[in-house]
């Protein structure tokens, strides 16, 4: 059986994780080959990072410190983070169980580390999906027992639930232009505030959002849950090690090919139930202009500049936040993008190509974003160095540069990688397109402490932990803030057809 390198690198990488390569040798030939191969990660210092051994914070939660959460936007990722939680809709379970045998997928959700939390309260705009929230709320699974809780308060609005004495925390998973609003009333009440991205609509509500949360003090976490993502924290570990060499470009991509890929979601999330009677069109509006009651606008609101942060928002901020965690990028100085709306002209104004060009002339790179939604060619994000690439996303990929002076000794091909991390994972339960897509970004499991589990739920205990006094968040209003002014400078430089310049001493978009 002939062993291609990046077979063995692939393997070996698992060694200290798994216990075994990710294929079949005997102990024997391992041993050799290791023997030949693995000197010059020895003498580069990375044959063991100090990442892949990260451990587990211990659960935090006991009987005399529950915390009461309420939710705000019980849409489809309302619900994901309702089963961070432990609580199902019965339905799911039903779903999930065959014979009176629950599904692995079930069994996994089963097994979480209790984070003893009780769903207190429901808001959401949608009767429908606030009917539902509630029948979540009084079913717990935690421990292989479908629990029955005290079903969650309804609130007509986040405005009366902030004022709730039964409610210590809140999470929040609205409509883009929303969550400012909502996140800062809430911490003004005194609410721990768990966002899901992007943080804000606009760079005024960044400024004002990070102000309020640093004067409350509360515990603030941005949804950004790659935070968690193992690969990344490798990723990072690498360049602080020197071994891109000078870093001057960094891509990112975003490429999709379907009707809701592109946000056009008129047919998902129960539209057909959807009505005048039962959507609270005023409630839903907020602060954005006002609108006739519209079906489209409602469930395809991140197509429509009024409500949602377009591309950039709904995708770019992801990547951004995963190669700003590796780099520490920040703000960039200027931003140029051009682009247009080409191909789904029917809903809203959101471009489907676009192509933008970050500059951080202080750290001698630039950042690229290129997006279409006429292709679904899955790209990785990819950091450039004058040494070595880096592509990046569940799995990292480190290459040298064929003019490398620091890897000229090294004598393999520059289309081998230098070092590969990807952990095993099982994926059997990940068939559609849309769902390998998702995985293969890193929105999955991670591998951490000999176990493998979902980076959402690892990005809520660390906010439940921060809260009860354990750590911090990793995606705090400081990382949040950056995230929200670098693709606010997006959109404004794509709708003004302009440069745009942050003044990040008065904290302005200068314009042109």
């Amino acid at each position: 059986m002939k062993l291609l390198r990046r077979d063995f690198l692939k393997g070996l990488v698992t060694v200290p994780f798994l216990g075994y390569f990710a294929f079949g040798f005997k102990d024997n030939i391992t041993k050799q080959i290791r023997k030949k191969s693995i000197d010059y990660n020895q003498r580069l210092k990375i044959d063991r990072l100090e990442a892949p051994y990260e451990k587990l914070v211990p659960p935090t939660g006991n009987q005399g410190n529950k915390l009461r959460i309420g939710l705000v936007g019980n849409g489809w990722r309302g619900e994901q983070l309702l089963q961070k939680f432990g609580y199902l809709h019965p339905d799911i379970i039903k779903q999930h169980t065959t014979n009176g045998e629950a599904s692995k997928w079930l069994r996994d959700v089963m097994a979480q580390e209790d984070l003893n939390v009780e769903i207190t309260g429901i808001c959401d705009v949608f009767d429908v999906h606030t009917q539902r929230g509630v029948e979540i709320s009084r079913h717990n699974v935690l421990g292989g027992n479908n629990q029955e809780r005290k079903a969650a308060e309804i609130f007509q609005s986040y405005r009366d639930m902030v004022k709730s004495d039964n409610i210590d925390a809140i999470v929040i998973a609205t409509a883009d232009h929303s969550h400012a609003p909502i996140a800062i009333a809430a911490a003004k009440a005194g609410k721990h505030v768990y966002l899901e991205k992007p943080m804000t609509h606009s760079i005024e509500e960044a400024i004002e959002l990070r102000d309020t949360i640093k004067q409350t003090g509360v515990v603030f976490q941005l949804g950004h849950q790659n935070r968690q993502q193992m690969s990344y924290k490798v990723g990072r570990e690498l360049v602080q090690k020197g071994l891109l060499g000078e870093i001057t470009q960094v891509e990112t991509y975003t490429n999709r090919n379907t009707l809701f890929g592109a946000w056009i979601r008129d047919d998902a999330f129960d539209h057909k139930l959807g009505n005048e009677s039962n959507i609270n069109w005023e409630e839903f509006l907020c602060n954005a202009p006002w609108h006739e009651f519209d079906l489209k606008r409602f469930f395809s609101w991140q197509r429509y500049s009024d409500y949602g942060t377009s591309v950039t928002g709904n995708d770019f901020a992801h990547w951004y936040d995963c190669v700003n965690q590796v780099l520490d990028l920040g703000i960039p100085e200027s931003v140029v993008a051009l682009g247009g709306q080409y191909y789904y002209k029917t809903h809203g104004d959101m471009p489907d190509v676009l192509n933008v060009i970050f500059s951080y002339p202080e750290k001698g790179l630039s950042m690229t974003y290129d997006a279409t939604l006429k292709n679904g060619n899955f790209r990785q994000s990819r950091i450039l160095g004058s040494e070595a690439s880096l592509d990046i996303d569940s799995a990292v990929r480190m290459s040298k540069d064929r003019n490398s002076e620091m890897f000229k000794d090294v004598k393999i091909d520059s289309e081998e990688p230098l070092y590969y991390y990807e952990p095993r994972m099982d994926i059997d339960a990940v068939s559609t397109a849309t769902s390998r897509a998702y995985f293969k970004g890193g929105y999955g499991p991670t591998f951490i402490d000999g176990r493998i589990i979902d980076v959402t739920f690892l990005h809520v205990k660390e906010w439940i932990d921060a809260i009860r006094g354990h750590g911090k968040p990793s995606c705090d209003i400081d990382k949040g803030f950056e995230e929200s002014v670098t693709f606010n400078l997006a959109n404004l430089a794509y709708v003004h057809k302009k440069p745009v310049r942050w003044d990040s001493i008065n904290e302005k978009a200068i314009i042109g």
